[in-house]
């Protein structure tokens, strides 16, 4: 029998955490603003280094040598030196910035404009901080009203007659993942990226361990005036709406159940690093990354429910870049605070398929960034009630891990899991589809949101319509 025959009452353990609030994508964050801080960073919510690329050709651009001796010559007498840590896999090198020089120490949007017009520099930049952006027989199903109910739901069934996702591999760029029975049998090995190992918080810095060991904070620790925040869990909700266990009786179900997920790490205490977050792209879509093990399954599809307000860095677009040239679907989501998705990185980066909210009514959630950066809108709560939110995989721990649950959140970032899951069924019917086909795909067969327009893209995924255009 189909599991669009089967359902069953609800009996799901419920966590003892707050509903997501709408923000920037810091995930189980209060909304706060992520501006470039204007002078030297403070916090781990702010820049820390920069990141610079050197023309081809140049003898920085080859020689880790001559990028130290370039950085010791320049910052000669400089109040605020810096020291280089290692050459990224795009080819550009990562500079830390003293966090104990003096007062007067030069910010790092000066810092980058310096180094950006020495000789043999393409660009320079901060390294800038992202935070966390069939009808089954399981109990949950009925309330995921985000995969079957009209008006507001992705008509998730009837692709399930065409395409599961089976044979697609999904890789989720988060928080890391906590262990749940619901999920297991669909990960597949990925990576922790996370270099600092302040921000870490397992003991050291990148490893295999891709498990989440929690991103709770004290308050005052990530910027001055932050209040205390338990941990999200945020990249295991992002993958149970994926690729959750659907049709054994247990939980949710999940939107490409034949999938599988990739958890790399990137978000640990007060977000992550856009200098972590590229090079994860770039490992995760099968390129190399300096000292590291390549990736033995690399994704068809990246999922990033993460960002911050600034520009896309050259950074961010070279990863994203290399991505789409290996044939890898990038989905980003397009930021919480119903703003213009095209200030937020990234969401404002070229060929990706940024992913704005809608709420159970249909319309655009109140907290969803929107604007001309968005290429298609997809279900991610934000009604009056807890069940108008995104039912997922969840964890109870109020900082480390705890027992396993479900839970609803609301945001972009729940929104853009249905998006990248969509794009496993696609690729499932169709394996040569490109990243542009499938964008094509999804929304030539979008139903239009009236009182959006433009605003929401090209409006509404619709998952039936887009699986069955493939014939």
């Amino acid at each position: 029998m189909h599991p669009a025959r089967r359902v069953r009452a609800m009996a799901l353990s419920a966590a003892l955490v707050a509903v997501a609030v709408p923000g920037l994508l810091v995930p189980g964050g209060a909304a706060h603003s992520a501006e470039p801080p204007a002078g030297a960073a403070t916090g781990l919510s702010q820049p820390r280094n920069l990141v610079v690329g050197y023309e081809p050709g140049s003898p920085e651009a080859s020689s880790d040598e001559a990028v130290r001796e370039s950085v010791r010559t320049m910052a000669a007498g400089d109040e605020q030196p810096l020291t280089f840590q290692r050459r990224l896999a795009t080819g550009a090198v990562l500079l830390s910035v003293d966090q104990g020089a003096a007062t007067s120490a030069r910010p790092l949007d000066d810092l980058a404009a310096r180094l950006a017009a020495e000789e043999n520099v393409a660009y320079a930049e901060p390294d800038v901080v992202a935070g966390p952006m069939a009808d089954p027989d399981d109990p949950g199903y009925p309330l995921q009203w985000d995969l079957h109910e009209e008006p507001a739901g992705m008509n998730v069934p009837p692709a399930w007659e065409l395409a599961t996702g089976e044979g697609v591999n999904v890789a989720v760029i988060d928080t890391g993942h906590v262990t749940h029975s619901d999920l297991e049998a669909q990960v597949v090995d990925g990576y922790d990226f996370v270099s600092d190992p302040t921000r870490a918080r397992d003991g050291d810095g990148r490893d295999s361990d891709y498990h989440d060991p929690g991103d709770w904070s004290d308050a005052n620790v990530c910027a001055p005036d932050t209040p205390a925040r338990t941990s999200s869990w945020h990249g295991t909700h992002v993958e149970g709406t994926v690729a959750a266990e659907t049709g054994n009786g247990q939980g949710v179900a999940s939107t490409a159940y034949g999938a599988t997920v990739q958890p790399v790490r990137v978000l640990g205490l007060c977000g992550g690093d856009s200098s972590d977050i590229a090079e994860a792209i770039i490992w995760a879509a099968g390129g190399s990354v300096p000292d590291l093990p390549d990736n033995p399954t690399p994704a068809q599809v990246v999922n990033l429910s993460l960002g911050g307000k600034s520009p896309c860095t050259t950074l961010y677009q070279d990863a994203i870049d290399f991505a789409v040239e290996q044939g890898t679907t990038v989905v980003v989501a397009a930021g919480n605070s119903d703003d213009d998705a095209s200030l937020y990185a990234p969401a404002n980066c070229e060929d990706v398929i940024t992913v704005a909210a809608s709420n159970r009514a249909g319309d655009r959630a109140y907290f969803s960034n929107h604007g001309s950066a968005v290429e298609i809108t997809a279900p991610g709560g934000g009604g009056p009630n807890l069940d108008d939110n995104i039912l997922s995989t969840y964890n109870t721990g109020a900082t480390a891990p705890a027992d396993e649950s479900y839970w609803y959140l609301q945001g972009t970032s729940q929104a853009t899991p249905h998006v990248s899951a969509l794009a496993a069924l696609l690729l499932e019917r169709a394996p040569s589809l490109s990243p542009a086909g499938v964008l094509d795909a999804i929304t030539a067969t979008a139903r239009p949101i009236d009182s959006c327009g433009a605003d929401c893209g090209a409006g509404l995924a619709d998952a039936g319509a887009a699986v069955a255009s493939l014939g």
